[in-house]
Order: structure tokens, then sequence, then C-alpha cells
């Protein structure tokens, strides 16, 4: 006998309803499962974004009131951008009557940072941050005051650092280390160093007994900071400029003297830098290559220029050319025994 569908009053349930009961259970899972995953999808980046590592590990370590910002964002998991960013330093004398003054950022962006490391007390491992649109007055806090060092009431620069330490191969690389001094010089350094332990930090000495420089490279780009820089130092002095000079070329050329045709050439590289310090004809350069792995205790036994550049396989380059005439300074001798002739005869 048929019943009419939807009429189970006898508590008879129709053979054909109960796959439609587990279908509809199977499709409510399904559902829950999907509406699960999505929200662990857009709660998961919410809750370990760039900004929020930096707000919970790095935040907490900045004395209140010395770090503040207009707005905030995430840069992937381990970035974040701070913009308009102010850095009040602290002072560094309570009864100074004249405090730091603040500097202005435009922005901070770390692009990669290992916030790992960081979480658990460690130097970080890696770091990829740009500074730019830093301004500042000319009192900097302790001894850096710019009106006095440099005659500037102000200065406006930008900063770059990206690093990395790969602890299994034990090698160091700072793929840029940038200082850009807006209108005054930029500084930009590259190195690599081998058998870099990552307690470098914690055990400095330790750490870089074994290390050895694979490579760096300098570029000095001087706009305008020397020009302003030396006949102040000259003054602080009691000197003018071009005694100032002639001072650092006599050193230089004690150094040069008795050296091959190579460290010559360096040595007078630099000395036409120093020579054109009022408007430079382009970068300097130095590049470092050593042949062969170089250790600190090797650098300290160093004594000449020769040495030095035979150890780091140093090159110095420059557009312009010395103009002065290479002093003619003997070669330093090898110092006298202090024994006297009594002493002689009584061994």
């Amino acid at each position: 006998m048929l019943r009419r569908r939807g009429s189970y009053k006898d508590g008879n349930i129709p053979d054909n309803i109960c796959p439609r009961v587990e279908m509809t259970k199977l499709r409510n899972v399904r559902l829950a499962a999907v509406v699960a995953c999505v929200v662990a999808l857009a709660a998961g980046p919410a809750l370990a974004d760039g900004l929020s590592r930096f707000e919970k590990s790095i935040k907490p370590q900045i004395p209140a009131g010395t770090l503040t910002y207009k707005s905030s964002k995430a840069l992937g998991d381990n970035g974040f951008v701070l913009s308009d960013a102010v850095v009040t330093p602290p002072p560094t004398d309570k009864d100074s009557k004249d405090p730091p003054q603040p500097i202005n950022i435009k922005t901070i962006t770390v692009e990669d940072l290992d916030f790992d490391a960081i979480e658990k007390q460690q130097p970080p491992l890696y770091a990829k941050v740009k500074i730019e649109g830093v301004a500042t007055g000319s009192n900097l806090g302790g001894a850096f005051d710019l009106k006095q060092l440099a005659g500037l009431d102000k200065l406006a620069a930008d900063f770059q650092l990206d690093y990395r330490l790969v602890p299994d191969k034990q090698t160091f690389t700072l793929n840029r280390l940038e200082l850009n001094l807006t209108g005054l010089a930029k500084l930009d350094t590259s190195m690599v160093l081998d058998g870099i332990s990552p307690d470098v930090t914690a055990k400095p000495d330790t750490a870089m007994q074994d290390a050895s420089l694979k490579s760096a490279a300098i570029v000095y780009d001087d706009h305008s900071l020397l020009s302003k820089v030396i006949p102040i130092v000259a003054a602080m002095q009691g000197s003018d400029p071009k005694a100032l000079i002639a001072m650092a070329t006599l050193m230089l050329d004690t150094a040069r003297a008795g050296q091959s045709a190579a460290s010559q050439k360096a040595i007078d590289t630099l000395v036409a830098f120093c020579e054109d310090y009022q408007k430079p004809k382009g970068p300097l350069k130095i590049a470092l290559n050593p042949p062969d792995k170089v250790t600190n205790a090797q650098l300290g036994d160093a004594k000449t220029a020769d040495e030095y550049i035979k150890l780091l396989g140093i090159e110095v380059s420059y557009a312009g050319t010395r103009t002065s005439t290479p002093m003619d300074i003997p070669a330093a001798t090898t110092p006298p025994d202090d024994k006297g002739p009594l002493d002689k005869k009584k061994e």
C-alpha cells in the first residue's frame, strides 16, 4: 500500500527518504568544512603577518614615546611598512637644556626579517630594511652636532641594509649597506665573510677567530660633504684646509715609500681623491678580493702597504689624477736592538 509523501504518523519512514537525509547531512558537513577552511585562510595571515609580528616581538622593546607613526601595513609574512614615523632620541643628559631634536622618517620598509630568531631573543640571521626620507635637525644628541661638525642646520638621508647569515655554510653576506646623505655624500658597502658562526653577536671575539674575508667593495661618492667638513676640522685644529690635506698626503707618502708599483699606484689614487676634496671627479672605489683565505691573525701581522695589498687583493680606482709630486721619503728600517754594547758583552 502506498502512503502519501510527508505522512509518517505511524512512524514508518519510506526507504527512499534515508539516502536524502544522509546526503543533506553530508552536504552540510562539507559546507562547514569549506567555511572553516576559508575562515582559517582569512584569519591566518592576520595573526602571523609581518606587522603583527613586529607589534608583538619588537614594538614592546622600544621605549615609550621613542617611535611613533601615522600608518602601518603588513608586507607579507615577514615584512611591514611604517609611514610618517618620528623617532625621538632619549636625552643623553637629563639636565641638558638642549635635548636631541626629533627625527622624521617618511617610510620604514622592512621587506624581510628573521622574526623567528627575534622571538627567541636571538640576533636575526637575515634582514632587508630600507629607511627613506630621514630628516633631522642639527642636534642629534651627544657629540653629534651637525652645525658644529659640518655647518649644517638639517640633514636628509636614506638608509638600506640587506644581509644574510647561513649557519650551515657559515657564510655571512652583506649584500648592501648604504647611507645616502642627500646632496652631501653616498657610501655603499658590500662583503662576504666565511667561517662565521651564528653566535657572532653573542661571542664576537670567539666567533671571528676563524672568520675570513672572501670579498668586499666600498664605494664613496662625495658631492659636497668633504668641502664642508675639512675646513671646519682644520679650524678646530687651528690650521687651514691646505695644511690638513698636506698632512694627509705626508702620511700616505710615508706608507708609499719603498713599496711596489701596485701599492704606490693605490696610494697615489687616494692622494688624488684628497686633493680633489672640494670637487671630486667621481666616486672613490675600493675592491678587496683576497687570492687566499685571510684571517685576522694575518692582518694583524701585516705591516706594509705591499703586505696588505697582497693579502687582501686591494684595488683602488678614481677618475682623478694626483697633481703633487710624491715626497722622497726613505723606507722604514728595522729599529736597532735596545741592548747596548755592554749588555751584549755580558751575553
